[in-house]
C-alpha cells in the first residue's frame, strides 16, 4: 500500500470523511471503484464519464484524466495516485463550490470484508451560503449515497 501525502497536491484541509465497512473482498470492491466509465452506476449525479487522457503508460491509472458530468457541471479531474487494490487519489479542477480539491478512496481489507473510506480536501469557493451548503450538506449527502450504492453494487 502507497501511502498518500495530500500536501503534495493541495494545501486545502481534510474537510470530510465518510466511511463504509463492505461485505466483499477488496479486489471484488477495487473492480468496481477504479472502473471510471462505471462510476455512472453508484455515484450519484454522475451521468456520463469521457475518458480524456490515458497516461504517458497508455494507461487509465495515474496520471490520466477524466470528465464526470456532475449534474449541469463538468468536472475535470485528473488521477493522481492510484495504488491497486487499496485505492486511489483524484484532482477536481477549481469549480464554483470547491477549490485545491483532492478526493481520495482507501480500501483496507478487513477480517468482514473491505473498508472505504473516502476523504476529501478543498477549500470551500463562493459566497458564506455556497460554502457551507457544499461542506454540511451536499458533498457528505452524495458521499454517504455512494458509498451505499456502492455497497448494493458490489453485492450484485
Amino acid at each position: 500500500m502507497k501511502a498518500l501525502n495530500s500536501k503534495q497536491f493541495t494545501g486545502a484541509p481534510k474537510q470530510l470523511i465518510i466511511k463504509r465497512l463492505i461485505n466483499a473482498p477488496i479486489e471484488r470492491v477495487w473492480d468496481i471503484v477504479s472502473d471510471h466509465e462505471g462510476m455512472t452506476s453508484w455515484m450519484p449525479m454522475i451521468k456520463h464519464v469521457d475518458l480524456k487522457q490515458p497516461n504517458q503508460k497508455g494507461e487509465w491509472g495515474e496520471g490520466c484524466e477524466r470528465h464526470c458530468q456532475f449534474g449541469s457541471d463538468l468536472l475535470e479531474e485528473k488521477i493522481v495516485h492510484w495504488d491497486p487494490p487499496y485505492g486511489y487519489a483524484y484532482m477536481i479542477a477549481d469549480m464554483h463550490i470547491v477549490k485545491n480539491h483532492l478526493g481520495h478512496f482507501q480500501l483496507l481489507e478487513t477480517l468482514d470484508g473491505t473498508e472505504v473510506t473516502w476523504t476529501q480536501y478543498f477549500d470551500p469557493n463562493g459566497n458564506a451560503i455556497k460554502r457551507w451548503m457544499a461542506k454540511n450538506v451536499m458533498l457528505p449527502s452524495v458521499m454517504k449515497k455512494a458509498l451505499k450504492n456502492l455497497e448494493k453494487k458490489v453485492a450484485v
